[in-house]
């Protein structure tokens, strides 16, 4: 799965970078765009009426001065397990309908970050100087799709290199593609979890454009973990669309059937939740999209949330279709109070390191610590 690009913008001190070269060798783009001149044509991409819609086939190449390392953004109102974000990019070529970076970002276009030796440099000199108690679960896939863009940057390879025998860490590529080649080269892939954005087959098929079908997905998976590779799945955002209990109950039938239980490392569950401004972002590009218009209300942390006894009902049914295939699999929850944990799940989670240690102890049973 490659996605077409139009147009490359390229940040002046971005282009001589050995990654900008690379890219520029693998994508023919319309259009190039340097320096100065990206003003202007950003101006004109905003008077577009949607200027997500040409945003997502044009790739912005800057060299990133900020942070690579970050904490997940979670919130205190809710447990968070303490994951750490490599930042790779924003921006997604994917177009979910009801995608949150939608209003995370100014910038409509996507961006890679070019800098890799820095970003591998930053990385290396964080894990050396944690304690040596200390294990991390990295991820690439919060600000963007982790490989969606592989194709053309290539990052995959470099940086399953760069966690390579590493004991202390695992890094876990998150997508709703099946672009997967570069992974399965990999002869030890004890540091590498990929995990898949799963949702019902009749709502991924309509809500999730330009995604690879949920069949690739879980096909894909299976490819994976007959290489030696745990794999995970993130049911998030569940929506409790008319027929939805059936419609989630196919999808877990239907990982089972392809995935071992012994090969899903972890699988996380989050009903549909969004800052007030995304269901306007929504209405604008696509029209009313009948789920936003359901019974939430705002949350502790000023999210709209459906009900907190709408939400244990909804687990219930995912966390009892998984464990009648899977009795002892990891199902966490993704940003939820302890009485949710409890009520839906009947796991005490008495606050974030524990959650943490929870998921840090499956990664490190993985890389074989």
């Amino acid at each position: 799965m490659k996605f077409p690009v139009e147009q490359i913008w390229i940040e002046d001190d971005a282009l001589d970078l050995p990654t900008t070269r690379r890219i520029m060798d693998r994508v023919t783009a319309g259009k190039i765009v340097i320096g100065s001149e990206i003003v202007k044509e950003a101006g004109r991409i905003d008077l577009h009426p949607d200027p997500l819609n040409p945003g997502k086939r044009i790739l912005k190449l800057v060299r990133y001065k900020g942070a690579f390392v970050k904490p997940c953004p979670g919130t205190k109102q809710y447990n968070c397990c303490g994951l750490k974000i490599l930042n790779i990019g924003q921006g997604c070529p994917i177009d979910c309908r009801y995608c949150a970076l939608q209003v995370y970002f100014n910038n409509p276009v996507m961006e890679v970050y070019v800098n890799l030796e820095d970003m591998l440099a930053e990385l290396e000199n964080f894990l050396k100087t944690q304690s040596p108690e200390r294990f991390f679960r990295f991820c690439t896939g919060e600000f963007t799709d982790s490989l969606a863009l592989d194709p053309i940057t290539g990052y995959a390879a470099h940086l399953t290199h760069a966690f390579s025998g590493r004991t202390n860490a695992t890094l876990e590529f998150k997508t709703k593609t099946d672009y997967i080649e570069p992974l399965l080269k990999i002869q030890n892939p004890r540091n590498i979890i990929v995990s898949f954005s799963v949702n019902a087959f009749s709502f991924s098929k309509t809500e999730e454009i330009r995604a690879a079908s949920l069949q690739r997905r879980i096909n894909a998976a299976s490819r994976l973990a007959s290489q030696g590779f745990k794999v995970g799945f993130h049911f998030d955002p569940i929506v409790p669309f008319e027929g939805w209990e059936d419609g989630y109950r196919e999808t877990v039938d239907a990982i089972f059937s392809s995935v071992s239980p012994e090969s899903i490392i972890w699988i996380s569950l989050g009903v549909l939740r969004f800052v007030p401004k995304l269901k306007d972002v929504v209405n604008a590009r696509f029209g009313p999209v009948r789920y936003f218009f359901d019974s939430f209300s705002p949350g502790l942390d000023g999210k709209f949330r459906l009900s907190p006894e709408r939400r244990i009902s909804i687990y219930r049914v995912l966390a009892r279709r998984i464990r009648l295939y899977a009795p002892s699999a990891l199902v966490y929850l993704c940003m939820e109070s302890p009485g949710i944990w409890s009520e839906s799940l009947g796991l005490e989670i008495l606050g974030n390191q524990h959650l943490e240690h929870l998921l840090d102890d499956a990664a490190m049973s993985y890389t074989g610590e």
